[in-house]
């Protein structure tokens, strides 16, 4: 009794949308959404002819779906690169609050990789140059000709997944580092040549292609700090 009770109560549901329809032909110009739910009927009239039209609309609901999917990715990507550049604005602000250059150095490769969500940031400076560190806690030292030699003559930025990263640079967390962005320092009067490296344990951190501005403005906000401390403290 149920089962008929169920059929009949379909059958009207049916006759009443079918009734509302017919009311308002623009039904589904109006919701063109539906067209990714509703089945359109097939109008094959025999195994040689093929519905073109069903085909068509099946491609367009594709497109559709595939379009959406799109969408919300660049929305997700958009999201992220806000973040991320909320984080670097941030970074680079903060170096305004150093109150000396061992504190400056120290931002940098103690605060920054909390903020930027980096395990490593290591500063390196070439030696044996006219202009050198070897007072500063936080600088690295690194053997003349090695900027060349990690970043060759042109490279400002140098992105890098799924490698094995140098010793020199990353000295004991070496084994730790599976992604690494290093940065070129320019020499300067006031400085050597050197490298601002950010090393991640996560292999697709870094990788070639990856856009670098926010890296390369990092690097420039850095050197410029360090340049003025360094000018301070002569």
């Amino acid at each position: 009794m149920s089962h008929i009770k169920q059929k009949l109560s379909d059958e009207i549901d049916a006759s009443e949308i079918r009734k509302y329809l017919k009311q308002h032909p623009d039904f589904l110009i109006k919701n063109p959404d539906l067209f990714n739910i509703l089945t359109p009927p097939d109008r094959s009239t025999s195994d040689e002819v093929v519905d073109f039209q069903n085909m068509m609309i099946e491609k367009i609901k594709n497109n559709l779906k595939e379009m959406q999917n799109n969408q919300g990715n660049l929305i997700d990507t958009s999201r992220n690169n806000l973040t991320t550049q909320a984080q670097v604005h941030e970074a680079t602000l903060s170096l305004l609050d150093a109150v000396d250059i061992n504190h400056l150095c120290h931002m940098v490769s103690r605060d920054w990789p909390d903020n930027l969500h980096i395990d490593v940031i290591r500063i390196c400076f070439e030696q044996d140059h006219k202009t050198s560190f070897t007072d500063l806690k936080e600088i690295s030292s690194i053997s003349k000709g090695s900027v060349d030699k990690y970043l060759g003559k042109d490279d400002i930025v140098q992105l890098r997944g799924n490698v094995e990263v140098s010793e020199d640079i990353f000295g004991p967390a070496k084994s730790l580092i599976k992604a690494e962005a290093l940065i070129k320092i320019p020499a300067t009067d006031s400085n050597p040549p050197g490298i601002l490296a950010f090393g991640s344990r996560d292999a697709d951190m870094f990788y070639a292609g990856q856009g670098t501005e926010l890296l390369r403005f990092l690097g420039k906000s850095f050197h410029k700090s360090l340049v003025q401390w360094l000018k301070v403290s002569n």
